[in-house]
């Protein structure tokens, strides 16, 4: 919802030809918002990574990192990509609508 508040937490997954899960895969994931949104955060799971909470990347830990996207007050379609050198990107879009009106009580 485009009101500034709701959020979004992505999962990037790294996956080989398979699609199966890499538990070993620690790549550099770098997330990138195009739309009315604005990453909140990143993460990775990890309790011994001392890599920034507040960025637009993480190291995968154990094939996965996550992102969490926030909706800003203006309605439209946020896209993000999930980037990391020598792999495949990944997109995910959503819509994000106006809040539903306030009735007078």
């Amino acid at each position: 919802m485009a009101d500034g508040q709701d959020v979004a937490l992505l999962t990037a997954t790294i996956v080989d030809a398979a699609g199966n899960i890499v538990p070993t895969a620690g790549n550099n994931i770098t997330f990138v918002v195009d739309g009315p949104g604005a990453i909140l955060g990143v993460g990775n799971g990890d309790p011994a990574c001392h890599e920034p909470d507040k960025a637009t990347w993480r190291s995968a830990f154990n094939g996965l990192a996550r992102a969490i996207v926030q909706a800003s007050a203006i309605p439209g379609t946020i896209t993000v990509t999930a980037k990391a050198d020598g792999l495949e990107a990944g997109t995910v879009g959503e819509t994000a609508g106006l809040p539903p009106p306030q009735r007078a009580r």
